[in-house]
């Protein structure tokens, strides 16, 4: 049995993930070890102005220290539930003091597992600006479709000015339920929910594509690798993500 540490930015979005978790392990069946987790509140809201100014060295540094505190609670590998986070980690550095789950590779697996080839991405303005979805889903022969430059700008607005200050409005429902709308006349056939208070607004009842939760896919991921049937990621930051653990090797073989 590993350990899963995770390395939270934002503590709802961490909530979330335990919860996810705590069911995943759930799932395994009565009297299954469940998998001990470790969390590290690496907060950064006055991380974000050091992205801002073109600087994500400082934040990256912040997130790198996290990592070596879940090494020393014990942890194996980290998960972290903040797609913005990623591709903070994403940046050149030192090598992370723990292997990690990437959450483009774990929504790559989905989307290939589930035969969608061509899906659309929800998310932070950095989250959209950042290509590793789409250098992650082209060598599987998938295609992730970008917001237009205003409807990210907009999504980003709706992200840190209402949803992560516990705030959402009926209007904001709808305006983002027709930029999923709006993905699907362009072909997609899924869509990335790539920050965990966007379900809030989004859920599979009211969207008009099927969801590829990553908080869920991150969650899946995480007990599969702790109970041992998928393998320890090998991915340590930077550009390249090396082996990630497929949150659907459980139910092969």
């Amino acid at each position: 049995m590993f350990h899963i540490g995770v390395l939270a930015p934002r503590l709802p979005g961490a909530a979330e993930l335990l919860r996810r978790v705590d069911e995943a392990g759930g799932a395994l069946g009565r009297g299954a070890q469940q998998p001990e987790v470790s969390l590290v509140w690496q907060p950064l809201d006055g991380g974000w102005d050091a992205w801002q100014r073109n600087d994500p060295d400082t934040v990256r540094t912040q997130l790198a220290l996290g990592c070596v505190r879940l090494r020393q609670s014990g942890a194996h590998f980290f998960v972290c539930p903040d797609d913005t986070a990623y591709a903070l980690l994403d940046e050149p550095g030192v090598d992370l003091a723990l292997p990690g789950l990437h959450v483009a590779a774990v929504v790559g697996a989905a989307a290939q597992r589930q035969g969608f080839a061509r899906i659309g991405v929800l998310g932070t303005r950095w989250t959209l600006g950042w290509r590793r979805y789409a250098d992650e889903l082209e060598p599987m022969g998938l295609t992730a479709v970008p917001l237009a430059l205003w409807d990210q700008t907009t999504l980003h607005s709706i992200i840190f000015d209402e949803l992560l200050r516990g705030r959402s409005s009926l209007g904001s429902r709808d305006l983002v339920l027709s930029l999923v709308e709006g993905l699907r006349q362009k072909g997609c056939e899924a869509v990335v929910v790539g920050c965990p208070e966007l379900g809030a607004l989004v859920t599979p009842a009211s969207s008009p594509l099927p969801l590829l939760d990553a908080t869920q896919l991150l969650a899946d991921a995480a007990v599969a690798v702790a109970v041992g049937a998928a393998p320890l990621p090998g991915w340590r930051g930077g550009p390249d993500e090396g082996t990630v653990a497929d949150p659907w090797a459980r139910s092969v073989g």
